[in-house]
């Protein structure tokens, strides 16, 4: 666990906080709302913030958009679903229009990886028969969780062979 944070000398200080939030973004990129909700956590105005929020986003260092289409596609590639990308990208802060343009043309590389990773989980399960309906029912689960659209997954479970 960290350290207890100790307050700004000056939480007014846009310079400080701009400091604060290289610092922050050193660790790993953040959203412009993830950030500004960390530099207020730290103990700075929300001006203060939101000013160093800019000035990150006006030197490239915070973009909503390209982290919104790095993060789809590090879902895509783990094989997660449209859903599970929209909820990590909307935890992270980032906004509606930026989720759908990060998840546009995924539906048919995602009914692929939905295929996939269902014949993988059905041929693990050492199940042979269609008709073992609790091996197909923990398939469809996992699918599910994965972030997967439960139309998608019926579509994909009738063609689990």
């Amino acid at each position: 666990m960290r350290d207890a944070q100790t307050e700004p000398s000056n939480p007014d200080s846009a310079d400080a906080a701009e400091e604060t939030a290289l610092r922050i973004l050193r660790g790993a990129g953040q959203s412009a709302a993830a950030l500004h909700r960390k530099l207020e956590r730290r103990g700075y105005t929300s001006d203060a913030a939101r000013e160093a929020v800019r000035r990150c986003a006006d030197t490239g260092y915070v973009d909503d958009a390209a982290m919104a289409v790095s993060v789809a596609a590090r879902h895509r590639r783990a094989g997660h679903g449209r859903a599970r990308v929209a909820a990590d990208l909307k935890s992270k802060g980032v906004a509606d229009d930026l989720i759908t343009e990060a998840l546009i043309g995924q539906e048919g590389a995602e009914e692929a990886a939905a295929l996939a990773i269902a014949q993988q989980l059905w041929e693990r399960s050492g199940r042979s028969g269609p008709r073992d309906q609790r091996a197909r029912m923990r398939v469809a689960g996992a699918l599910q969780r994965r972030g997967f659209s439960s139309s998608l997954v019926v579509r994909v479970m009738r063609g689990l062979t």
